[in-house]
């Protein structure tokens, strides 16, 4: 096989592996538009990204056991062909159900193809050349996790939201064919006999009750019976999986590979990466979308740094782990990327877009170097172990990002009820200390409860309820029954003092005018002479009386422009309420992140271990 051949064989790999992990991100982005076409609620859409994860974390080790037993390539080209006909079912689909139900094979696709392209490619480009290959891996790995977000914000600012699901068809053709005409079929030659059935169906059992328990228990509550059911049920399937693979002759999984420790802290670290990813990926993807009210594009372009970055800091992680080891660089990878979400906490509605993008830039530095994992996982593994060894690193992956939407998002939702209650009361309590009618202050009462609802606490953006808020407002402070009075050291309320004396004055004078029209007319009665004196009068006191009127109408224009002073106030006041309390919502969650992730990094220390024995 020729160098070029190489080249284009193993570029065929990595299209594939780019789409499997590229679309258990790029979804999340066109849910939005995905819920609105099918007129349905979050809860229900946000099946379509969770039923593919949950695939990836659910298949992918034993698809990689399938494919060492039976051939790697054979079982490449039969993951393709599911990830590319479910990826056109589902850019095709009718209905939200439809969806759901083919991207969980889509996942199951995207589980077979995505772990074994390390072994393909190391049975192409030789053992003595593994680190390269898994250095490269990881990068468009990590790439394609990061990439999703700007990426599929490019794709919904052109066109739908089927062609997120359309860009697999081509490139999965792509795949197939280069695979299928160059690449030579490989094997784990220690494996014979029958797949372990038995503990297929065990980890199946075990994985898809962990996975379902962290992506669903925002939904139905953590104590609710079918999370517990889950997560008790997961625990014993697991236990009794390491049980029947102690005993078993051909076990499905090999427990001895985590003998050596290199191969479990690495996936740990990868796991790590996985749960760390969920915060710039997600979190401050919702923030830029859903407080900051940025469109798909601008978040992409924002957050489009990291895969840049990564492209970068991957290669130059893997130069330095053949140089010093991967010690220091996954130790410095976890703290940088545990520095970078205690940075992204800092991060309000001010903040310029420069820093957000030189925030995300240092993530991307230390997700980098944190993949680097990915390398020293199979470092130590003989070449025929390649296929599972990646098979559990990146099933670890997925599940850390599974623990994150569990955890953090979770707290988030948390943190934004709470913040939610407190905008709600301390606005209300503005409301009642500014000077404004009744009808104003029942009115903002009212829709501040309905903007600041904590009954769904996954709805962050109030762009919609703020317009509706503004509306009511403006048609309840336009009535002229009961209006308050100025404050007499604001400016309008001297102006309003001020006239308010004048229209006293003019009122006395009317009054007095009135006296002395009377009084005449009662003497012109005796002299007709003083009619005309008479009728003079009468236009004078008209007129005041006329003045009067036109001053009480100045004096609640007056009122009015008042209390649109006051209620401007009052809501630039409870918007300064809202930035400080959702931004501290978001800050805290990336705190905790910060936190568990700086927590852990000591695994790192292990990720070397093999080599210095």
């Amino acid at each position: 096989m020729s160098r070029v051949v190489k080249i284009v064989s193993f570029a065929g790999l990595t299209i594939a592996m780019f789409m499997g992990t590229l679309d258990s991100t790029i979804v999340n982005i066109a849910l939005p538009k995905i819920m609105a076409h099918f007129n349905t609620e979050i809860t229900n859409v946000s099946w379509v990204s969770t039923i593919y994860t949950l695939s990836l974390a659910v298949f992918m080790i034993t698809g990689s056991k399938i494919a060492d037993r039976y051939g790697r390539k054979k079982i490449m080209l039969f993951g393709l062909a599911i990830f590319g006909v479910f990826s056109a079912a589902c850019m095709l689909s009718n209905s939200l159900l439809e969806l759901i139900v083919f991207r969980f094979f889509q996942g199951i696709g995207g589980a077979i193809i995505t772990p074994i392209v390390l072994p393909m490619g190391i049975e192409i480009f030789g053992e003595k050349n593994t680190s390269k290959l898994a250095s490269i891996v990881g990068a468009v790995t990590a790439l394609a996790a990061a990439g999703g977000p700007p990426i599929g914000g490019i794709i919904l600012e052109y066109a739908s939201w089927r062609e997120v699901f359309g860009l697999n068809v081509p490139l999965t053709v792509i795949a197939f064919i280069i695979i299928s005409i160059w690449i030579n079929e490989s094997y784990d030659e220690t494996l014979d006999g029958k797949i372990d059935i038995l503990g297929t169906i065990l980890l199946t059992l075990g994985l898809s009750g962990i996975t379902f328990g962290m992506l669903e228990g925002r939904q139905y509550g953590w104590n609710s019976s079918m999370i517990l059911s889950c997560i008790i049920g997961d625990i014993v399937a697991l236990i009794i999986f390491i049980a029947v693979e102690r005993k078993i002759k051909k076990p499905l999984l090999e427990l001895d590979l985590f003998q050596g420790k290199t191969l479990t802290a690495s996936s740990l670290v990868y796991f790590i990466t996985g749960f760390a990813l969920i915060c710039p990926m997600l979190i401050f993807n919702y923030f830029l979308q859903d407080v900051l009210n940025y469109s798909a594009l601008t978040s992409a372009l924002i957050i489009m740094p990291i895969s840049l970055t990564i492209m970068v800091s991957m290669p130059l992680g893997t130069k330095l782990f053949e140089k010093i080891g991967a010690i220091p660089v996954t130790l410095s990878g976890l703290i940088i990327m545990a520095a970078s979400l205690y940075l992204l906490s800092f991060i309000n509605v001010n903040t310029p877009k420069e820093i957000m993008v030189i925030f995300v830039i240092i993530n991307g530095i230390g997700f980098g170097f944190s993949c680097v994992s990915l390398v020293a996982s199979v470092k130590h593994l003989p070449q025929n172990k390649n296929g599972i060894g990646s098979g559990i690193v990146n099933a670890a992956r997925q599940i850390g990002t599974c623990l994150g939407v569990a955890l953090l998002v979770t707290v988030l939702d948390g943190n934004v009820t709470s913040a939610k209650n407190n905008i709600r009361k301390n606005s209300i309590q503005i409301i009642k200390k500014e000077p404004l009618s009744t009808k104003v202050k029942a009115t903002a009462h009212t829709e501040l409860n309905k903007l600041f609802s904590t009954t769904d606490s996954s709805t962050i953006s109030t762009k919609n309820k703020q317009k509706h808020l503004q509306r009511e407002l403006t048609r309840a402070a336009k009535a002229t029954k009961n209006l308050p009075t100025p404050k007499h050291n604001s400016g309008y309320g001297k102006i309003y003092q001020a006239e308010l004396k004048i229209n006293q004055a003019t009122m006395m004078a009317t009054k007095k005018s009135a006296t002395v029209t009377n009084e005449l007319n009662l003497i012109s009665k005796k002299n007709s002479l003083l009619a005309p004196l008479v009728s003079n009068s009468l236009k004078i006191n008209k007129g005041t009386e006329e003045i009067s009127q036109s001053q009480q109408k100045v004096l609640t224009v007056i009122k009015l422009l008042a209390q649109k002073e006051a209620l401007t106030k009052a809501l630039t006041r409870i918007k300064n309420e809202k930035n400080q309390h959702i931004s501290s919502a978001f800050s805290h969650t990336y705190i905790l992140g910060s936190l568990i992730v700086l927590l852990l990094s000591p695994i790192a220390l292990w990720t070397d271990r093999k080599s210095k024995e």
